[in-house]
């Protein structure tokens, strides 16, 4: 145990250092659920760590990398886990970067033979800032004499520039999920505290980030129940649904997963209502390949582009996504257990 725990916060300070900047945002949800619901990391109280990174082109000019690593620590004896996950995102040429750590206590409550309920606190410490010198202020741009039209180097606006270079700020939540064998219910807050962002303070509703309420469901399907032999004996499909409502903006995510023994396939589609409409956003295919205790996944999100139509339906513009992570499993049974490749299992909590 001493070994694993040692692995363990080895990776953590490792993945620390190569993180260099994060918006929350991850786009494969359902193998990624503590995202938008922490009591995940207790799911199973399975021991685990991931990196995740992926790419979002806005134009031919710009795009957001964003970087995500977690680990959870399972106390099968005292029924409670530990989870941690580090999210960084950064915009190439801005250079605007966010950075989110997230620690959450999750309790295990047996409600039947096969039945557990896991609720959740998380307490997140968050960053966000600008580089200034990819800033450009009024002053700086001469408009008149000669040279015309050029950008000057310095600002006598050098207030402006410290002021926007970083604001950090607390982030609490709360999450509840219910599963067995065969289904998921989950519900999660964030930012209960409504924390202030504002760079220089200024204590305005425009200024506080609302609070994001989360609704989610799976369910897994046995595909070969019977051993038919033009399946693989261990066939699922897998289909999870997540509404997540922030403020005036609401996003809905569906993912339908099939795993074929150690292969899986699947389809995504987010759709979204907010500033710019209601509709689909995009819609993604993925692959993914679980080797004893590796899980490792590729995913691509193709955009979804929509001309203005009025004022009321502004032109909407969604970024095509790469996606790419790797897990690993420390459970020291579950290198024997993994035959069968159900997403949904209660086989470790005993």
């Amino acid at each position: 145990m001493r070994c694993r725990f040692k692995y363990f916060f080895v990776f953590i300070l490792f993945s620390i250092g190569i993180l260099q900047s994060q918006e929350d945002y991850v786009v494969n949800t359902s193998k990624f659920l503590q995202k938008i619901n922490p009591s995940y990391f207790g799911f199973n109280s399975l021991m685990n760590v991931g990196v995740l990174y992926n790419s979002m082109n806005i134009n031919a000019y710009d795009k957001m990398d964003n970087k995500y690593v977690f680990g959870s620590l399972s106390f099968e004896n005292l029924d409670f886990s530990i989870g941690m996950d580090i999210n960084t995102f950064k915009i190439q040429n801005t250079g605007y970067t966010s950075n989110l750590i997230n620690l959450s206590y999750i309790y295990k409550l047996q409600l039947d033979n096969n039945l557990f309920l896991l609720p959740a606190v998380t307490i997140g410490f968050g960053s966000k800032g600008v580089n200034p010198s990819n800033l450009i202020l009024e002053d700086q741009i001469i408009g008149l004499g000669i040279p015309f039209g050029t950008i000057a180097q310095q600002t006598n606006d050098e207030l402006v520039l410290a002021m926007v270079n970083r604001k950090n700020y607390f982030d609490l939540g709360a999450s509840f999920l219910i599963h067995n064998e065969k289904y998921l219910a989950g519900l999660s807050f964030k930012r209960l505290n409504r924390p202030n962002i504002s760079y220089d303070g200024e204590d305005d509703e425009k200024n506080t980030l609302p609070m994001q309420i989360s609704l989610q469901g799976g369910y897994e399907f046995d595909l070969n129940p019977y051993e038919r032999r033009f399946l693989p004996r261990y066939s699922y499909l897998y289909t999870f649904i997540s509404y997540t409502k922030q403020g005036q903006s609401s996003v809905i995510f569906l993912s339908q997963d099939i795993q074929l023994g150690e292969f899986s396939f699947g389809l995504n589609q987010h759709l979204g209502s907010g500033l710019n409409g209601t509709g689909l956003n995009n819609f993604g295919v993925s692959l993914g390949l679980a080797v004893e205790n590796f899980d490792f996944g590729l995913l691509y999100n193709f955009p979804v582009r929509k001309p203005a139509t009025s004022l009321n339906e502004p032109a909407s513009y969604s970024p095509s996504i790469f996606e790419l992570f790797i897990t690993f499993d420390f459970s020291i049974y579950r290198r024997n257990r993994r035959g069968q490749f159900n997403r949904l299992s209660t086989d470790n909590y005993y």
